[in-house]
């Protein structure tokens, strides 16, 4: 026999506690409270100890099995047979939710003006009022309802937003960072003050730019003047003395460190040189004093005794001032070649030093050039994987359309619209023992219609039992369902339903038929989803489906149901 099927709404129909109290102000009384969430009873129920619950609130309670009611407990009338609640022993309080629908309602957001009904507040107001305090997904800022849109556009500072150079996305705090690195960032020319040039671009364009200032060349042995690039030789010509005077010095260190010398060294040799020159003056001197006293004597006659004695005499000393002179003229040869040597060994370090310092400069302008490159490679290696990350964020989001899509034309391709609908279930014994373990106590069938602009409805099957049929037969539901037609139908629904378990050896089909109560609110025009299930909670004894093996064939039932359409 048919009956409606008195289990609690599933968690479609609500899915969530009680309205908030300060919705109602002062106006509160005990039978409109939740005895679970103390809140405003949404969708109440009322359990067979007499207190009223959320249906939110009974489900959530009673999905690990049955509990005590704390309520009873609390005020001490607690009783083992009728204080316990479980499927099945509560039922819609339909008067108490018309009587709290109908209560006036205010909105609970500062600077809301909204006022209405309960009911009106749930449909209409309830998660979309503009004055409701939000958090930013982004930010975790609580802002406004309706300043969503211009806190996530201008004020967000995790917001992503695209660079208007090189169109690659960035959070707005890492603003200046990407300006830093941004291969199409306008640069102004320092030279010639050409404005908009990329910042890829701006290394070449100052290799060829002759207004722009360049170190001198001679900077790496101290000029420290920047001269524009057309301008160079005319500085190089002005400057030379001062240049080469630079690179003297250079050089000169150079050498000392190369050499082990001292500069002191050096200034001794200088100081030996020029003393060395002074006593070549003076011995070149005293030789020609000697040779004047040598012939004005052999001019005067033949000599006495007492002049060739003293020519004899004068003989030791000029000889012996031509060996030292002989000996300081060798010295100083020497030290004349040693300076020449030294002369060339300088003019060969300055050859090598200007080989060197243009390897250097060549060097130095490849490597900054080099990590240049290296940092818009890094960065144009960073763009493309925010783009891969962003593309395969995109492509889950398409797969999620796609199996959404496929889902729908699977329910689309077994929808009929003439009344008649056949269920094929398969893989019955693991779907059955999903229901004996609870992990899915409950199956929906995709839905049919009347007609193509006729009811909605689908069926519900309970393949562990439900209410008074649990453990023991097989529960079929009928479910009127929320149609995009429903506003040119008539209610409530009053065809006669037939279910039906197919014999798949067409013999003996189990039959149950019933028409609608209509003072039911399951037949009523529906107002969410779908309406509360009703139908035949002990439809097929789990004795008599076992018994015979027509009904299950390669672990498969079909399931029928035919509405008559008589009147429609």
């Amino acid at each position: 026999m048919a009956s409606q099927e008195p289990s609690p709404p599933s968690s479609m129909e609500s899915n969530k506690p009680g309205f908030p109290k300060k919705i109602l102000g002062n106006k509160l009384e005990d039978k409109h409270l939740c005895k679970c969430c103390h809140n405003i009873l949404r969708r109440p129920f009322q359990a067979q100890c007499g207190h009223r619950f959320c249906s939110y609130c009974f489900n959530l309670a009673i999905s690990n099995g049955p509990q005590k009611c704390n309520a009873c407990i609390k005020e001490d009338i607690f009783e083992e047979t009728t204080s316990i609640l479980k499927q099945g022993c509560a039922f819609p309080d339909n008067a108490v939710r018309r009587e709290v629908e109908n209560l006036t309602a205010v909105c609970v957001n500062e600077s809301c003006s909204w006022r209405g009904s309960v009911k009106e507040y749930e449909v209409n107001h309830e998660g979309k009022c503009e004055f409701m305090i939000v958090p930013c997904p982004s930010c975790k800022e609580r802002i406004r309802f309706n300043e969503q849109e211009r806190h996530s556009e201008r004020e967000c500072p995790e917001r992503t937003l695209n660079c208007k150079y090189c169109k690659e996305p960035f959070h707005f705090k890492n603003i200046k960072a990407h300006d830093e690195i941004c291969p199409k960032y306008p640069m102004i020319c320092e030279g010639c003050a050409k404005k908009k040039i990329p910042r890829e671009k701006y290394v070449d364009h100052i290799k060829f730019c002759s207004k722009f200032r360049m170190p001198c060349r001679f900077h790496v042995v101290g000029c420290d003047m920047s001269v524009e690039k057309e301008k160079t030789h005319e500085h190089e010509r002005a400057f030379a003395y001062e240049h080469l005077n630079l690179l003297l010095h250079y050089i000169m260190g150079m050498k000392v460190s190369m050499e082990g010398l001292q500069p002191q060294g050096l200034e001794v040799a200088g100081h030996k040189l020029v003393e060395l020159q002074q006593s070549l003056r003076e011995l070149e001197a005293r030789v020609s004093q000697l040779s004047t006293t040598t012939s004005s004597s052999s001019s005067c006659g033949p000599p006495v005794q007492g002049a060739a004695a003293a020519s004899s005499s004068s003989s030791g000393p000029g000889s012996f001032s031509s060996l030292q002179l002989h000996s300081e003229k060798t010295k100083v040869a020497e030290l004349g070649r040693r300076c020449t040597e030294l002369e060339v060994k300088a003019g060969t370090f300055e050859n090598v030093v200007c080989v060197l310092n243009r390897e250097v400069e060549r060097f130095a302008t490849t490597m900054e050039a080099s990590n240049r490159q290296h940092k818009l490679d890094q960065d144009k290696i960073e763009a493309l994987s925010n783009k891969v990350r962003q593309l395969e964020r995109t492509v889950g989001l398409k797969d999620l359309t796609v199996a959404e899509m496929e889902g729908r034309l699977r329910e689309m391709s077994a929808t009929t619209f003439d009344g008649v609908f056949v269920w094929r279930i398969s893989d019955f014994a693991k779907k059955r023992q999903d229901a004996v373990a609870g992990r899915a106590p409950a199956m929906f069938s995709p839905a049919f219609y009347t007609s193509k602009y006729g009811y909605k409805m689908c069926l519900r099957i309970y393949l562990n039992g439900d209410g008074t049929g649990r453990g023991s037969h097989l529960s079929l539901f009928f479910v009127v369902m929320r149609g995009l037609s429903d506003a040119l139908l008539k209610w409530p629904f009053n065809q006669k339903v037939t279910l039906m378990l197919l014999d798949q050896s067409n013999r003996e089909h189990i039959i149950d038929a019933f028409r609608p109560d209509v003072t039911s609110s399951s037949f009523q025009r529906p107002v969410s989803e779908m309406n509360i299930a009703s139908g035949c909670p002990l439809f097929c004894p789990f004795s008599k489906l076992d018994a015979k093996n027509s009904y299950i064939r390669d672990d498969t039932i079909f399931i029928k149901a035919i509405v008559d359409l008589t009147g429609l």
